[in-house]
């Protein structure tokens, strides 16, 4: 008879105590690359090309903090675990999330060193509690399948809290404000939607930190560390990280190009006011909530490469279709049936490079001669604010160049193509330069399974040898898989 496989996904209740911490991740981080280069222009009063500085300039100190933090939760997780991150950090989180939007009255030069500074403080914030739960994937979940399924439990979270961030903010500012155009309505309703988000936020992370068990200490591989392997830079030389990582960043820059352009192009291009812009954003999201399922079968079917690729093709076709043919004024069933259909795309691309990043971290610990899940995940993080900042930047410029009126949806004829332009032609092109990308990842299922096996081979020696115990070789993954329940 043969032995019965072994469980390599944790039980339901630590999948969706895990899923549930994206709740506190994609509301924060989608409301800011959705709305503050709107806030800042339209509320603050910042010059557009200032209010897109204050992303490259925040952006600056995580390429120091985010992987310096990575480091550190592989060096203290041994230690003190990677939960205490996110039970220290989840309020000054929030606390930092609410003060990126109350656009104190300072004046426009106050106004930018205000706006950098509290971008930076949310960044680092952000920084100490999702790098620490992002490594939990690879150490939750085993195979190329269970990590699949665990993301798509976190994207899953995160695709409602993304719909959240981009549907509800208009309702509240429009309900505080009493109406009127989003443009010209005042900072209180920026404000409490700042302060409910944050408390959202730190809500979702505390039940992560206190749900989730902490995973037990894997052994680690016997290979002697390769010089310079533990350096940040090192890491793109293991066997896949280069490729996912391009993957990556590429996709979501288009992701940020399409999400911070849509409230400028729905009001000014579309004429659309905000509660028709709650409609559309919400389809947007909801469509991507019921199409999540069936991406996470395609991938079991075709593999994550293939799923992935028509994602993207159907995501670029679909914003090219929405600009070119939806009408202007009103929501009715063309401009409805193509969000649908970019909601469909939409859920693949922001599920499947987060499925295919933890499969590389086998291949690093092979090549580097130990675990490091905490920095290949913080160099994730930093990429991806980092690709978001370059999106909203690039609006910035566009919005700069092309004239736009702040305070004002009545927007000239060229400012309306430079908008058009973004939504569709540029962000439908980075989506086809990542499909063509996608393609250049080396990890498929069967190779993942060899890069596993030899893994385990490596660290069943080494509690063979003298001094160790060979029975954990055959039992360590069985009751670390048991811990978890």
């Amino acid at each position: 008879m043969s032995a019965p496989r072994p469980v390599l996904e944790p039980p339901l209740r630590v999948r969706v105590a895990y899923g549930v911490s994206d709740l506190g991740a994609s509301l924060t981080f989608v409301a800011v690359n959705t709305w503050l280069l709107y806030v800042l222009v339209n509320v603050a009063g910042v010059p557009p090309i200032w209010a897109g500085a204050v992303f490259v300039i925040g952006r600056l100190v995580d390429a120091v903090t985010d992987p310096v933090m990575g480091v550190l939760a592989d060096r203290w997780r041994d230690r003190f675990g990677r939960l205490p991150f996110l039970r220290w950090g989840a309020l000054p989180l929030a606390v930092a999330f609410a003060a990126v939007w109350w656009s104190p009255d300072l004046g426009p030069v106050a106004a930018v060193v205000y706006a950098i500074a509290s971008f930076v403080a949310f960044g680092i914030a952000y920084t100490v509690v999702q790098v620490p739960t992002m490594a939990l994937t690879p150490e939750l979940a085993q195979d190329y399948d269970g990590r699949t399924a665990l993301t798509s439990w976190r994207i899953g979270f995160g695709v409602v809290a993304s719909l959240l961030a981009v549907a509800a903010p208009p309702l509240v500012v429009l309900a505080v404000a009493g109406g009127g155009d989003l443009a010209a309505a005042g900072p209180e309703g920026w404000r409490a939607m700042g302060v409910a988000f944050g408390l959202v936020a730190m809500a979702a992370y505390l039940t992560t930190a206190f749900v989730v068990p902490e995973p037990p200490r894997r052994p680690q591989p016997t290979t002697p560390e390769r010089a310079g392997g533990g350096s940040w830079i090192g890491a793109f030389r293991s066997p896949g990280f280069a490729a996912v990582f391009s993957i990556f960043l590429v996709v979501t820059i288009g992701l940020m190009i399409v999400n911070s352009m849509l409230p400028f192009f729905l009001e000014s291009a579309l004429r659309l006011p905000g509660e028709a812009q709650t409609v559309v954003l919400g389809l947007l999201f909801g469509t991507a909530v019921v199409a999540f399922p069936a991406w996470g079968r395609a991938s079991e079917a075709w593999g994550k490469r293939a799923a992935l690729t028509v994602g993207l093709v159907l995501l670029a076709g679909s914003v090219l279709a929405l600009v070119a043919f939806a009408p202007v004024g009103a929501v009715g069933p063309t401009l409805l049936g193509l969000t649908a259909l970019a909601g469909v795309g939409l859920a693949a691309v922001m599920m499947l490079p987060w499925a295919m990043l933890p499969d590389v971290v086998e291949f690093d610990a092979l090549a580097v001669g130990r675990r490091r899940e905490g920095l290949l995940y913080a160099l994730f993080t930093f990429g991806q604010k980092a690709a978001g900042s370059i999106g909203v930047f690039a609006n910035a410029l566009v919005a700069a160049a092309f004239g736009y009126v702040q305070g004002s949806a009545i927007q000239s004829d060229a400012t309306i193509v430079g908008l058009r332009a973004m939504t569709g032609p540029v962000a439908a092109g980075v989506f086809v330069v990542a499909a063509l990308l996608v393609w250049t990842y080396p990890i498929t299922r069967a190779t993942h399974e060899a890069a596993r096996a030899e893994l385990a081979a490596r660290e069943g020696a080494r509690t063979a040898a003298p001094g160790g115990d060979p029975a954990a070789a055959a039992t360590g993954g069985a009751e670390a898989d048991h811990a978890l329940r």
